[in-house]
């Protein structure tokens, strides 16, 4: 719970800093601020096996412009699955096809992303871990006025993460999880 409660916090946190900020009207430097709200069709590939893994995520993003076509960032985000939780950080591309008011949008994700699994109760020799993570997808941004843009866009994710136990006489098992997303997402940029 207190996991929860962080992860919680440290969001909200996020969100009010990236809506309370002022632009800098000194700066020339381009900058983007990012808060997206997704739903995860997804799947876990456990033991030669599917399993339907649906769940919510929520990312919060903050960047520069390179160019007029391309943007870099970093940001963190929350995935909450049936029985697991993912917190990714991650590095963002952010490629515009056309610099007009509504355009065509290729973004793409890599990082790391912590996890916990809530399915089981605290057992002695149980761990369950995160692992790298990458998102890839397309979208539209939407122009709402000189300062704000809706945001659309669909993704694969990849989550990898590993999961540890033992069982009777001490025996240590390893294995490797895999987690394959299709997210709907709805944002809100700010520029």
């Amino acid at each position: 719970m207190r996991k929860f409660t962080y992860t919680v916090s440290l969001a909200v946190l996020c969100v009010i800093r990236i809506f309370a900020a002022e632009p800098d009207s000194v700066n020339t430097t381009k900058r983007y601020q990012r808060f997206d709200l997704s739903y995860s069709f997804a799947e876990q590939v456990y033991n030669n096996n599917m399993i339907y893994n649906p769940g919510l995520a929520a990312s919060a993003s903050y960047g520069l412009m390179l160019n007029e076509s391309v943007a870099l960032g970093l940001g963190m985000g929350y995935t909450a699955l049936q029985e697991e939780r993912f917190i990714p950080v991650f590095l963002e591309t952010m490629g515009y096809i056309r610099n007009k008011p509504s355009t065509p949008v290729i973004l793409m994700q890599v990082g790391y992303a912590f996890g916990w699994h809530t399915g089981i109760p605290d057992m002695e020799g149980y761990k369950f871990r995160g692992g790298i993570y990458i998102d890839a997808g397309m979208g539209r941004k939407i122009n709402i006025n000189t300062h704000y843009s809706v945001f659309f866009h669909v993704s694969y994710r990849h989550q990898f993460a590993r999961m540890e136990y033992e069982v009777f006489g001490g025996q240590l098992f390893k294995d490797d999880l895999n987690y394959d997303m299709l997210l709907i997402s709805l944002g809100l940029i700010r520029h």
